[in-house]
């Protein structure tokens, strides 16, 4: 056991001496951290014995841990990170009383936070916040820096995290700071879509946090914004090309298809009287028709509405709601043994809707 402890530490200070590199490799740490992992299950580091614990194998553990940390944000590895920052909470928090303090906890504690807030995930950030000691909010710089960019975030203040990139300490912290300010870059571009229509180029670059033209236009191309380099002004609404367009010959023609249906619908309400056709054979074919026609006006009713067409809404609106009532109210089917004392009533609405489709 002792020996496995000691080349435990001896990976633990191959890890630390690669990390404290000028230039880590990051192929060498990632064997070092696979042999570290494979030493791990065989000592049992996965599932300690909290009441009996080794001390000297514990602390090499979690100095690996916090390596393989710093490794996943050099790797560019999100979720290896979230993964590592689990595994060291049980040191943190479960061994603390049990293992000496380490310097890395807080900084390690503070990049975590930072995670949270550049994916913007605002609950597991002030979760994760409650298990930190109430003393280190303020006294921490790690731990405060976090505390003050989710504060600028809470008050809209970009402009002040923004700023506060250059105060950021470590290339790990600047790896999450950069993905916040995406992110903060990208909601801002959200809001701007729904408030302006268009924005001066010099504005539209203050207002992204965007160091140069050459920044702002790729980031306008990926969000597909319409840049006049002459105007120096950027559009965001669509051109009138991209407008929904309506197909108009298909309109016509099944609107005028409805037409003739209504006319042979009139046609076997005479043969009903007539005695010609029974009333539950003409309720079985008519109630095929009822929903398809409805549906049909309900489609071009909202092409229209899509299409800013308002003299046609308007034109379209009474009969949409003249049948959305009856359908709520149950009456938008034929019922044969209603049909003879209703029958004035349906061959009127015939007439009219035969008139409005003609229009």
């Amino acid at each position: 056991m002792s020996n496995q402890v000691q080349q435990l530490a001896a990976l633990r200070d191959q890890l630390k001496n690669e990390m404290g590199a000028a230039s880590p490799n990051l192929n060498k740490l990632s064997e070092l951290l696979a042999k570290s992992k494979i030493a791990f299950i065989q000592l049992g580091v996965f599932t300690p014995d909290l009441k009996n614990v080794n001390v000297e194998l514990m602390v090499a553990a979690r100095d690996i841990l916090e390596v393989g940390a710093y490794y996943s944000v050099r790797a560019k590895d999100i979720e290896s990170f979230e993964r590592y920052i689990a595994q060291l909470n049980t040191y943190y928090h479960d061994l603390a009383s049990q293992l000496p303090p380490s310097q890395q906890m807080y900084p390690l504690i503070a990049l975590n936070l930072l995670r949270l807030l550049s994916q913007n995930r605002l609950s597991d950030f002030h979760t994760a916040l409650e298990a930190v000691d109430p003393d280190q909010l303020q006294t921490n710089s790690f731990i405060k820096q976090a505390v003050d960019l989710e504060q600028f975030l809470m008050e809209g203040s970009y402009n002040k995290v923004w700023s506060t990139r250059s105060s950021v300490q470590g290339e790990e912290f600047l790896f999450f700071y950069d993905i916040l300010i995406d992110t903060i870059r990208n909601e801002i571009a959200s809001c701007s879509e729904k408030a302006y229509d268009s924005l001066p180029l010099q504005d539209a670059g203050t207002l992204l946090f965007l160091k140069n033209t050459k920044e702002l236009l790729n980031f306008a191309q990926e969000r597909g914004w319409k840049v006049h380099p002459g105007e120096q002004v950027i559009y965001f609404g669509s051109d009138d090309n991209d407008a929904v367009e309506i197909p108009q010959e298909q309109i016509i023609t099944q609107t005028l298809s409805y037409a003739r249906e209504l006319e042979r619908i009139v046609i076997m309400f005479s043969d009903l009287e007539c005695d010609y056709i029974n009333p539950i054979d003409l309720c079985n074919k008519l109630n095929q028709f009822v929903l398809p026609e409805m549906a049909s006006h309900a489609f071009l009713f909202f092409m229209f509405l899509v299409n800013g067409s308002w003299l046609a809404v308007l034109f379209n609106l009474p009969l949409v709601a003249y049948n959305v009532r009856k359908v709520l109210n149950g009456q938008h089917m034929y019922d044969a043994t209603e049909i003879f004392r209703t029958l004035s009533v349906h061959k009127k609405e015939c007439f009219i809707k035969v008139a409005f489709y003609l229009l």
